[in-house]
């Protein structure tokens, strides 16, 4: 046992030093041995335990602490478990220094150098049994590890030679490899350097190249320039190219070759290099040797070009002007110049437009300040001396100033502008005309700077121009706004002469412009200068139909009670302020539409205000009678407008009267449908209500369930004056003579002849259709009666009917108009238009002579009977009401919905209205009362019913 664990032994005293091992221990090896020979005494000490302890310590050294792995317990160490010592006596640890001297009892020292003794003997013998458990750990351990070893030692051989192998391979490889460099690597490296060295020749001559074209062009410009400021001889003359511009010595064509060379120096002098290595042309000193003579004679060339720009602008001559223009294109410089040309001008515009309107200016150049208005003078001012004399230097001084002003603007628009405007047309006209070699026109080259065309800048600059001025001066100034809008008396008529120095300006730019101002056309560039003074028309109409503006509304009032005369005050207002702006089409549009749109706003306000009583009539009366007049004076206006030439305005214009006559038709019609629908229908509509109720009582008077059958002779009525006629013949004549005496006078005498024939002809039919529904008695002494007095009533009817139309003319050329104010349009009625007394007693009297004869008689003139003046209609209506059947035949065609007086209204309403519906024919309705006929009905009525309805017959 003490051979097996003798090298455990020698280990474990390498760990555990004894007391003698050192001469001088320290006091922490002391104190360490006894510690480790203390773990040996513990009660609870574990040989296999602390063996796995060290080998676990031994095993995380040699392997990462994530991979270090629990030596497993010994199976074999488990019988080596010492029991713990129970000895309380003695003492946990030992100490293995020597014995203190100082130690006075003896016997007591050698107890305790027994009891170590013990307890070195215990440790040792437990560290033997430990080291004997560590050397069968190890074994098991180089036991069950040795395959995995032997494993491992095998693989490291066999790659060892597969490493061997792999040398020998990279070292074929790099052998390869500077093969490979020998032949390709280096010949590619020899390759760059040559292509560099190729590439900078080939800059060289490139470099070389141009420089040479730089010299030649330079030489080309040095010749060019000579002969630019050389005299020509009458031979190079006619060599040259025809008709050339000449400033000076200098010719255009000339010129615009010398630009052209300059063009192209200037491109090749400014062209980027090839590479970045390769220098600039300007850095050539020979280049810098020709840089002064090109800038010179670019320099020159430039300045002959603005010259003879300003030379051809001035002269209007367009051939300067294209050499001027072909000699920019050649530099390259054309849509610079255009705009800066374009910015001059229109710089000119607005200083000329603001030096015009500069009101300090003309202070100063007058010695007097600008004039004021008059104020209303007072009590005091007209009592303080001199002010008569005041009042008139005012006077003088406005006119002065006035006649100035109107001076400034005439020469500010006609002429200064008028010259500028030359200009700019001219600019654009070349710029069209003029194109490259290439093909690239210049106006399009200049567009794409400008943006707008050069015209159209001049015409927007000097319309906001005169914008922006008058805005600036009339608000400083109250009398110049009133000069140039209204006018004064002392001095101008105002806006229409500001308009006449416009036409002026028109006129003369027409000769070299392709703008128009006429009534038939105005150009945009017209429409945008006119409008720009839209401030002052607006003034200007303000003053114009500033009466009309005020009368128009109080004719609304009640307490007005305008009529004709105020009416035709109005219509002369709007003749003047026509006439007066007839002279200029923009204008005479605006006048027209300020009239007819206070005359439509006049239009909007009458059904507000229209009486709805019938103590109201005489306002609404005179309301029809002003209105009647102001739309036939409307119409009268849009005729002479039509008629009446233009003889006072300007040659370009021409007469503007076709928008302004149909914008006065429009606004005439407007009154008229107005007043038609507010007043005259719903008057008519009353009045023919009135007459239908008053003639439906004739049922409730005449009819045979009226007439007493107790006592006949009581029901008889004579026909002599004592008797009098019905109630409601009564009451319509009374109706229709309060319309012919009182009503109808209100109105003008055209809308009173259409509404008394209206009225006559709804009256007539109405009665007719009454008295042929009638339901009579059937013979006897009754229905003679009742027929006398239905003849008494209808000639009472047929003597008011005639003194209603009677009264009125008949309707003629002058009072045809009276037409539409009465009815929209001309509808087909039962009695034919017009109605007129002879018609009127005709069909009444045709009646009559029906109403007495009888059957027998009725057929020996069966021939005669429906040619006369009655419609078939009321014939056949009458024979069936003979009959007894007129109830259930109209009841059977949908006529009748109700029962007594109000049922035979409605009966004769919806007969009038279906006779209107159907174009005014009324076989629709015979042939509806020919299929619901009664069967039982007498034979003499139905052969007089099928007479009557024959189509021959019609």
């Amino acid at each position: 046992m003490q051979a097996v664990a003798s090298t455990p032994t020698a280990a474990a005293s390498g760990r555990l030093p004894s007391p003698s091992s050192s001469a001088e221990p320290s006091h922490t090896a002391l104190a360490s041995s006894s510690t480790d020979l203390s773990q040996f005494l513990q009660p609870s000490f574990d040989a296999s335990v602390y063996v796995s302890s060290l080998l676990s310590a031994v095993d995380s050294s040699l392997q990462p602490r994530n991979a270090a792995a629990s030596i497993p317990k010994s199976p074999s160490g488990s019988h080596l478990h010492l029991p713990p010592t129970t000895s309380s006596g003695r003492k946990q640890g030992i100490s293995l220094s020597p014995i203190s001297p100082t130690n006075p009892d003896t016997s007591s020292r050698k107890q305790e150098q027994a009891q170590e003794d013990i307890d070195l003997s215990l440790a040792i013998s437990r560290l033997n049994l430990a080291i004997e458990e560590l050397d069968r750990s190890i074994s098991t351990q180089v036991t069950s590890h040795a395959p995995a070893l032997l494993s491992r030692t095998s693989a490291l051989s066999t790659m060892q030679s597969g490493l061997g192998a792999t040398r020998k391979g990279i070292s074929a490889l790099d052998a390869e490899v500077a093969n490979l460099r020998r032949k390709i690597h280096d010949p590619f490296i020899r390759a760059q350097e040559l292509q560099g060295r190729m590439k900078i020749y080939d800059s060289a001559g490139d470099l070389l190249s141009r420089t040479g074209k730089v010299v030649g062009l330079a030489r080309r410009l040095e010749v060019q320039m000579e002969v630019l400021f050389s005299k020509k001889e009458a031979a190079g003359e006619k060599e040259g190219d025809g008709e050339d511009a000449v400033v000076g010595q200098v010719h255009g064509g000339d010129l615009s070759r010398a630009a052209l060379l300059i063009s192209e120096l200037t491109s090749l002098l400014n062209s980027s290099p090839a590479s970045p290595d390769e220098p600039a042309l300007t850095q050539l000193k020979m280049v810098q040797y020709l840089l002064p003579a090109i800038e010179s004679s670019k320099e020159t060339v430039v300045n002959y070009m603005e010259d003879m720009i300003v030379r051809g602008l001035r002269d209007l001559s367009p051939l300067m002007l294209g050499s001027s223009l072909q000699t920019a294109f050649n530099l390259g410089t054309l849509p610079t110049l255009v705009q800066d040309l374009l910015n001059d001008l229109t710089e000119v515009v607005k200083e000329r437009t603001a030096a015009a309107f500069n009101l300090d200016t003309l202070s100063r150049q007058l010695n007097s300040p600008v004039p004021t208005l008059d104020t209303p003078t007072n009590y005091s001012a007209y009592r303080r001396k001199g002010t008569a004399d005041a009042g008139v230097a005012a006077d003088q001084q406005r006119m002065i100033w006035g006649d100035v002003i109107w001076k400034r603007l005439e020469s500010l628009l006609v002429v200064e502008m008028g010259a500028v405007c030359s200009k700019v047309y001219l600019l654009e006209k070349v710029l069209k005309l003029k194109t490259s070699d290439s093909g690239a026109n210049f106006l399009e080259a200049a567009l794409q700077v400008l943006g707008d065309k050069p015209s159209t800048t001049f015409w927007l600059t000097l319309s906001q121009s005169l914008q922006q001025q008058i805005a600036l001066t009339t608000e400083k100034s109250a009398w110049l706004a009133q000069l140039l809008s209204s006018g004064t008396s002392a001095a101008g008529e105002g806006y229409t002469r500001l308009l006449r120095i416009v036409q002026e300006f028109f006129g003369k730019i027409g000769v070299y412009t392709d703008i128009q101002y006429s009534a038939a056309h105005q150009s945009a560039e017209t429409v945008i200068l006119v409008k720009s003074l839209g401030g002052l028309e607006k003034t200007y109409l303000d003053r114009s139909t500033g009466r009309i503006a005020e009368v128009l509304p109080q004719a609304t009032a009640r307490r007005a009670g305008m009529g004709e005369e105020e009416a035709e005050g109005i219509v002369r207002l709007i003749a003047n302020v026509l006439d007066a702006t007839r002279f200029d089409p923009l204008l005479s549009r605006a006048a027209v539409e300020r009239c007819t749109g206070l005359a439509d706003q006049f239009a909007g306000r009458v059904d507000s205000t229209v009486a709805k009583d019938a103590a109201g009539r005489s306002y609404n009366a005179s309301l029809v009678r002003f209105s009647y007049t102001l739309a036939e004076g409307l119409r009268s206006l849009a005729a002479e407008q039509d008629l009446t030439q233009v003889s006072t305005a300007a040659p370009s214009v021409g007469s503007g009267s076709s928008y302004v006559s149909t914008r006065l038709l429009t606004s005439s019609n407007l009154l008229t449908s107005t007043i038609r629908f507010s007043i005259i229908a719903p008057f008519r509509t009353q009045t023919e209500t009135a007459i239908s109720t008053a003639l439906a009582k004739m049922h409730a008077q005449l009819s045979v369930h009226s007439t007493p059958k107790s006592n006949p002779e009581k029901g008889r009525i004579s026909i002599d004056s004592s008797s009098g006629t019905s109630s409601y013949a009564t009451e319509t004549c009374d109706l229709l003579w309060s319309l012919r005496d009182r009503t109808l006078p209100l109105y003008p005498p055209s809308i009173a002849i259409h509404l008394a024939q209206s009225l006559a002809r709804t009256t007539l039919e109405s009665f007719l259709l009454h008295t042929a529904i009638l339901a009579l008695p059937q013979g006897g002494g009754e229905a003679d009666r009742a027929k006398l007095r239905l003849a008494t009533d209808m000639t009472e009817v047929e003597f008011a009917l005639t003194q209603l139309v009677g009264d009125t003319p008949s309707p003629s050329a002058s009072t045809a108009n009276g037409k539409s104010w009465v009815e929209e349009k001309e509808g087909k009625t039962l009695i034919g238009a017009p109605v007129d007394a002879k018609k009127v007693s005709g069909a009444l009297k045709a009646f009559r002579q029906i109403l007495f004869q009888s059957l027998e008689e009725m057929e020996k003139d069966g021939e005669k009977v429906g040619r006369g003046e009655l419609p078939r209609l009321i014939l056949v209506l009458h024979l069936v009401a003979r009959a007894g059947a007129v109830d259930s035949v109209l009841a059977k065609i949908g006529a009748v919905k109700g029962k007594g007086a109000g049922a035979k209204t409605e009966v004769v309403s919806w007969i009038l209205q279906e006779v209107s519906s159907n174009g005014g024919k009324e076989e629709l309705l015979l042939e509806h009362i020919q299929q619901n006929l009664p069967n039982d009905l007498d034979a003499s009525i139905s052969q007089l019913i099928q007479h009557l309805l024959k189509p021959s017959s019609s």
